[in-house]
């Protein structure tokens, strides 16, 4: 049955949001989240944060998880994206196809990366 409910929690964006939430609240972070059962953050200009994190001597987090489907064609959203990374101390989780999360360096998104094949063109 759990794997049932490990499969749906992978399956969904909002799960990886809570998944990074509660791994900073353990870590002694003090985070608000746009999800049920969390506080939701406050916007930063017309942008709404899914996690904004705070941690006594640290600076302020901000954590959004995204798909590499988000971001298609959506050059402003990266640059409104990009700009906040530069105020904050900024994290981006991507979600791929397959449901797994990894963290990237937002100043590469969107950029293409060359296909690890060994055949040349």
């Amino acid at each position: 049955m759990n794997k049932k409910k490990t499969q749906k929690y992978q399956d969904s964006p909002d799960a990886c949001i809570r998944a990074v939430a509660e791994e900073m609240q353990k870590d002694k972070w003090e985070v608000k989240a746009d999800l049920p059962g969390f506080e939701k953050p406050k916007e930063i200009g017309s942008f709404r944060p899914q996690i904004l994190a705070n941690k006594k001597g640290c600076v302020s987090r901000i954590c959004q998880v995204v798909t590499e489907e988000m971001f298609e064609g959506d050059k402003q959203r990266y640059l409104e994206v990009k700009n906040y990374c530069n105020e904050y101390d900024f994290h981006m989780y991507v979600v791929d196809k397959d449901g797994k999360r990894r963290e990237i360096d937002p100043a590469t998104l969107g950029k293409k990366t060359p296909k690890p094949s060994g055949s040349s063109g």
